[in-house]
């Protein structure tokens, strides 16, 4: 039986139950978390809810983001569902609406925190590397949501259902300028002449929890990392490709649309990035690497 943590109650999954005025339902007013477990261990918890409270201060939701305790119910989230490698949603919503849509409410807002297990498949597709394909709209850059993890995902979730009904593993959003944002759920690194560069926030690409680590990683085995605007052209002349989130971590990207990056295969400098992260989360979790 699938459990869920509702506004600090733990119940099963299907008697969970939210108002029908919830403004994360009506309105997708609302953000959200995506994290990573391992051994029972949330990874780099205290990175999501620093962007939860950014988010969270964006859209004008008085919740009060407490890492200690929100970190506590993730992980009895994890063990009430019996999971060690896990992936939690943190939600937070503007909760039941008790005036109309345009006037601020004083209702508590609506948490819910939920485990699955991770993807059993991320392995074998990380060995061959994404194929992704251009979406059939834009990013728009300019929207005060572009650097925050709203519930209100529907740009990303049609340019992801596009790419997959297409037969691709992803979609690459670019922004209303015509230059790489980011694909539909990570974000979107370019190696050439062994420097790593990723576009700058200012081209809509959401702040990532492992986008932010791939610079320290950068430096920790010797290639610059810089921030600058990217065209498709830059990305299919590329040496490497790659994409990460937070629970991914770093994925080769090796085709866009039927055209292979470099050599078609997943590379070095991506593999070394990756081996890299996996280091720390080892060390993070106390564990010897072999």
């Amino acid at each position: 039986m699938d459990i869920i943590c509702l506004n600090g109650e733990f119940v099963p999954l299907e008697q969970a139950r939210v108002s029908a005025t919830d403004a994360g339902f009506l309105l997708g007013d609302g953000v959200f978390e995506t994290m990573r477990v391992e051994d029972g261990h949330v990874l780099f918890a205290s990175d999501h809810f620093v962007r939860l409270s950014r988010g969270l201060r964006v859209l004008e939701i008085p919740y009060a983001v407490d890492p200690e305790h929100l970190l506590a119910l993730c992980e009895q989230v994890v063990d009430a569902n019996e999971l060690r490698d896990a992936r939690v949603r943190l939600t937070v919503t503007r909760g039941p609406m008790r005036n109309q849509p345009i006037v601020p409410h004083e209702g508590e807002p609506t948490l819910a925190i939920a485990a699955t297990a991770l993807d059993p498949r991320a392995e074998a597709v990380r060995a061959r590397g994404w194929r992704i394909a251009l979406a059939p709209h834009p990013r728009n850059h300019r929207s005060p949501l572009a650097h925050v993890k709203s519930v209100s995902y529907l740009e990303s979730s049609l340019a992801r259902r596009h790419a997959t009904r297409l037969g691709f593993d992803d979609a690459l959003l670019l922004n209303t300028d015509g230059l790489v944002a980011e694909t539909s759920i990570a974000n979107i690194f370019h190696v050439r002449d062994g420097r790593v560069t990723t576009p700058p926030l200012s081209d809509g690409p959401l702040p990532g929890t492992m986008r932010a680590r791939v610079r320290t990683l950068c430096e920790g085995i010797g290639v610059e990392c810089v921030e600058a605007s990217l065209t498709v052209e830059d990305l299919l002349a590329a040496d490497e490709v790659f994409a990460t989130n937070a629970l991914m971590q770093v994925m080769p990207v090796c085709a866009l649309g039927e055209r292979a990056i470099g050599n078609g295969c997943p590379g070095l400098t991506t593999g070394l990035l990756f081996d890299a992260h996996r280091a720390v989360v080892d060390s993070h979790l106390g564990r010897r690497r072999h």
